[in-house]
């Protein structure tokens, strides 16, 4: 009732845990200590700003959720623990950290199970400069606030933690596990990314691969955003690339094809291995697709900008010249296609590829120029030869 409404829903589920805990407890003095603390905060006229007042001594993260309440109530003396920390938090902000942290060490001795109170002691520790004992609190805070059910507590605890060292794996592999349970796959998504990333950089390509591998299933099996899919394909297949595996490579791209026919970039890379594994008839197969999807969307010069492209590196096949040309002369660019059919003829019939020469030939008379008896001439010519 105290928190604005898009808050109390989340507020309620951190109480649902805490409830659960203490529906079967068979304690009387531990029964007698939360009721007598529930009395102290809420049986009173002025509950309400009690409630705010009390929120307020409580710690809290910029931008995050308060602990919930239930925390201060479930402590034997619940109202000094809370002066305590007040006290803590004021001599932080003056600087005072050594005192700071022995008013925690005291406080512990009244509640040494307020998760809260443990939280703030690793905000000391890390302005005191000592990062890996605060990595050490908050990891042993966030694994409590996990066994008693409380994900979202843990997430972000494990989130600080990722933020004062992104190289501590265990930490984000412990995230992930947390956010897979609450349901929150396109965040465990992006922590695997910076997963697979981070064994990138330390040059680990088969365990930056198997990690993306991993977040492609979870994709695939839950409710995550389907422009992962693509995303987490291109990550793999370059990864492929660098370790020369050209088939894995070549079979992801095809996937990449499927879900996104218009990735240039993957329509370019089926092409290139093609050729690079000598499969010419495929390369030329993936281009034509790649063109007539390009053609279905009035895309032409598209089509043969694409086509220049790939020539650049590979100007030895005469397939891709001879599909530049027809693309255009279909774009009524003809006397652009018939100069590179020229060139092309002369140098096939140069090297002895009379064959591949006469098709080319055969080829521009089709496209029928208006010299197109010339080529005729020649075709029957060198038909006779």
């Amino acid at each position: 009732m105290t928190m604005s409404a898009d808050k109390a829903d989340e507020m309620r589920q951190q109480y649902e845990p805490l409830i659960e805990a203490h529906e079967n407890q068979t304690d009387e003095t531990v029964l007698k200590k939360v009721c007598n603390n529930i009395n102290g905060l809420l049986m009173r006229p002025d509950w309400r700003e009690q409630l705010h007042k009390t929120r307020e001594q409580m710690p809290k993260q910029e931008g995050e959720m308060p602990a919930a309440l239930a925390d201060v109530i479930l402590q034997v003396q619940s109202s000094t623990v809370l002066d305590s920390m007040n006290r803590i938090n004021q001599l932080a902000r003056l600087g005072s950290l050594r005192s700071a942290m022995d008013e925690a060490y005291d406080a512990l001795q009244h509640a040494p199970t307020y998760l809260p109170l443990h939280s703030l002691m690793g905000d000391l520790l890390v302005q005191e400069g000592r990062t890996p004992d605060a990595i050490t609190k908050f990891s042993v805070v966030a694994h409590s606030y996990s066994v008693r059910g409380e994900v979202s507590q843990a997430t972000k605890l494990l989130r600080r933690i990722l933020q004062l060292s992104p190289m501590d794996l265990g930490s984000r592999n412990r995230l992930i596990e947390q956010l897979v349970a609450r349901g929150q796959i396109d965040d465990a998504v992006q922590e695997y990314l910076e997963l697979a990333a981070i064994y990138y950089r330390l040059a680990e390509l088969d365990m930056a691969r198997k990690t993306y591998t991993t977040a492609l299933r979870v994709v695939q099996q839950g409710s995550a955003n389907r422009d992962w899919n693509t995303h987490i394909l291109q990550r793999m297949a370059d990864i492929d690339l660098q370790r020369l595996d050209w088939k894995q490579a070549l079979r992801v791209y095809e996937q990449i094809r499927t879900l996104a026919p218009e990735d240039e970039t993957s329509r370019k890379q089926l092409v290139e291995l093609n050729l690079r594994m000598a499969q010419t008839d495929k390369a030329m197969s993936e281009l034509e697709n790649y063109v007539s999807y390009l053609e279905s969307q009035n895309k032409n010069d598209v089509a043969i900008l694409f086509i220049e492209e790939i020539i650049k590196d590979h100007a030895d096949q005469p397939l891709l010249k001879r599909a530049l040309a027809a693309r255009l002369h279909h774009s009524h660019r003809t006397d652009e296609a018939i100069a590179i059919l020229d060139t092309l003829g002369e140098t096939l019939m140069q090297s002895g590829e009379k064959q591949s020469a006469l098709e080319v030939i055969n080829q521009i008379v089709l496209m029928n120029p208006p010299n197109a008896e010339e080529y005729r001439q020649l075709l029957i010519q060198m038909q006779n030869r």
